[in-house]
């Protein structure tokens, strides 16, 4: 559940990568002000989701950030949100890794099944 070693790096950079795409999708539209909670908001869930605190959450949250970005976007880009898109819900569907604050909560289980018969 928490691979580690080359794709657990490989997880971690890709959080990054994705932390980073959110918080440069925040401030894409240069000619509008943006609120400072709005700023702080981003960031927290930047900062849960490069870390890995309560991936799934981190990535369905920054998904709906994502899309409200997007139709707020003068002019919008919609191809660069694709990626940006993608690449969050990569990181859905793979989990967080060995090196996240999730590994260190919930830790690595072993579930082995026995046959009752």
């Amino acid at each position: 559940m928490f691979p580690d070693g080359a794709a657990g790096w490989g997880l971690l950079l890709l959080r990054g990568c994705a932390a980073g795409m959110l918080l440069r999708n925040s401030i894409l539209d240069t000619t509008a002000s943006i609120p400072v909670w709005e700023i702080a908001a981003v960031s927290v869930v930047a900062a849960a989701f490069s870390l890995g605190v309560y991936t799934p959450v981190s990535c369905c949250t920054s998904a709906a950030l994502q899309i409200v970005l997007l139709l707020r976007a003068q002019p919008p880009t919609p191809l660069h949100f694709v990626f940006t898109f993608c690449v969050t819900a990569s990181v859905f569907l793979l989990g967080p890794g060995a090196f996240s604050v999730d590994s260190r909560l919930f830790g690595r289980r072993v579930i082995l099944h026995t046959d009752s018969k």
